[in-house]
């Protein structure tokens, strides 16, 4: 689902975030928890998407808290490893104006950082809509929305993952 540049939807140069959590659990049980599935995911939405792929997120900039949120359709691809690291993509785009909001395109990144830690990472890249008007309200605002966003949905993938029960994991 990540694409290269040339591949992203949209008029204008992509636009890159990047964002990490650590998580208090070894890598190999975050990675097998990511991988199995997608009822983690499922544990984060606030309702199923149009297919069993998707799910709906409720999502909104950290430092706002619930005032300003979103619902965005996210849906994940097919987990692989590479070279020790977990590596799932993933595309996001808001459930009620996709126009209006960029869709965003991933990689979520399971890593271990020692023998009881793990970084979830998210690597992403977005077009802002609108043209040229698009780009300066990005870099005015709405990148920093996007930063918090991807903040936010990165502590709820930890959260749920580093809190999964032994038994359903």
């Amino acid at each position: 689902m990540a694409t290269p540049e040339s591949d992203i939807e949209g008029p204008g140069p992509a636009v890159f975030l990047q964002d990490f959590v650590d998580v208090a659990q070894p890598e190999r049980v975050i990675g097998e928890r990511i991988s199995n599935g997608q009822a983690w995911l499922a544990r984060l939405a606030s309702a199923a998407g149009d297919d069993t792929e998707t799910q709906l997120v409720r999502l909104g900039p950290t430092a706002l808290g619930e005032l300003v949120t979103r619902e965005v359709r996210v849906r994940l691809g097919r987990p692989t490893r590479i070279s020790g690291v977990v590596v799932v993509p993933l595309r996001w785009e808001d459930g009620r104006r996709p126009n209006f909001f960029p869709v965003l395109d991933g990689n979520l990144e399971v890593a271990p950082l020692g023998p009881d830690q793990s970084r979830i990472v998210l690597y992403a890249s977005y077009r802002p809509p609108f043209d040229g008007v698009g780009r300066v309200l990005d870099q005015a605002l709405f990148h920093r929305v996007a930063e918090s966003t991807v903040r936010s949905f990165l502590c709820k993938v930890a959260e749920t993952l580093q809190n999964w029960p032994v038994e359903e994991g």
